[in-house]
């Protein structure tokens, strides 16, 4: 049983845990999944949450893993209580804020395994396995709208909070080439998955985030997935040797790389080392392997 859905990535372990017949199940609040969880959560707050969680409580001694997305809140004394009752594996799978902001780190004395889905997250969880995040989009295939002596290129950002993936710095840096006609930038927000998906299959390149964070995030892989090359301010140090995406560490920076993108084309070698990464490295199917083998060893 998958509790809380972040970035749709529970939604997406469960349809492919589902695909090997594996019986896995979301109690999430519906409000806040990027999918239909099987088990809605409804009230908000310290009471609410709890009361839910208690309420629901003879479901946790039905199942074998409870895998706990986003760690455990101070307040969520609920869970605590139902992990002494049950006699379940339990998993606390930590994918960036609820770490970097702290509100997610209670509580961890009932994991009996640690998960985060990027690497940077190592260094505040020492004994976690670093578990790549799902891309399904690598079943969509290429999209290729670049070619030879196109003289415009269409650039997306997806931002999910503009402060924290520095928007108004890559409007900034990109002033000069939208100006000069060179550039479309288009930034998607308020969409469905489904909506954003279809937009970025029009772009040539994605623009993931340009901030003091050390990663890139899920909408680079996304991109990558369908070949369309992304850039990131990340730390190359923490990730494979053959990661694809574009290090950005400045607005001059960005503004340079993607100048020189449109004069000489883009690469499509680089299409190609994109979409390889994220197969290699998150195909939903080799996750769900390595999940499985994380369980099976708990």
């Amino acid at each position: 049983m998958h509790i809380n859905d972040v970035a749709g990535v529970a939604c997406d372990l469960r349809k492919y845990q589902r695909s090997k017949n594996i019986n896995s199940v979301l109690m999430a609040h519906n409000r806040y999944s990027m999918c239909r969880p099987d088990l809605c959560l409804h009230l908000d707050g310290l009471f609410g949450v709890n009361f839910e969680l208690l309420a629901r409580s003879r479901l946790f001694l039905d199942v074998d893993v409870v895998h706990v997305h986003a760690g455990i809140r101070r307040t969520q004394f609920a869970l605590p209580m139902l992990k002494n009752r049950s006699k379940a594996k339990w998993i606390l799978h930590y994918h960036g804020s609820e770490t970097r902001m702290g509100y997610g780190m209670a509580h961890q004395e009932v994991a009996d395994a640690k998960l985060v889905s990027t690497p940077d997250l190592l260094s505040w969880h020492k004994s976690a396995i670093w578990l790549p995040v799902p891309i399904p989009e690598i079943e969509l295939g290429a999209a290729n709208r670049n070619g030879p002596g196109l003289e415009k290129i269409r650039v997306g950002h997806f931002p999910s909070n503009r402060s924290l993936k520095g928007t108004s710095k890559i409007v900034h840096a990109l002033e000069p080439l939208v100006a000069s006609g060179r550039v479309e930038l288009i930034i998607v927000e308020g969409k469905t998955k489904h909506d954003a998906i279809e937009l970025m299959r029009t772009m040539d390149l994605v623009i993931d985030q340009l901030s003091e964070l050390r990663i890139f995030s899920k909408v680079a892989l996304e991109a990558m997935a369908q070949g369309i090359p992304a850039l990131s301010s990340y730390d190359r140090e923490i990730f494979p040797l053959d990661c694809p995406v574009i290090p950005v560490q400045s607005e001059k920076d960005l503004a340079e790389r993607v100048d020189g993108m449109i004069a000489h084309n883009i690469d499509e070698e680089l299409r190609r080392r994109s979409m390889d990464y994220v197969r290699r490295y998150h195909d939903p199917r080799r996750v769900i392997d390595q999940l499985d083998e994380i369980y099976s060893e708990l």
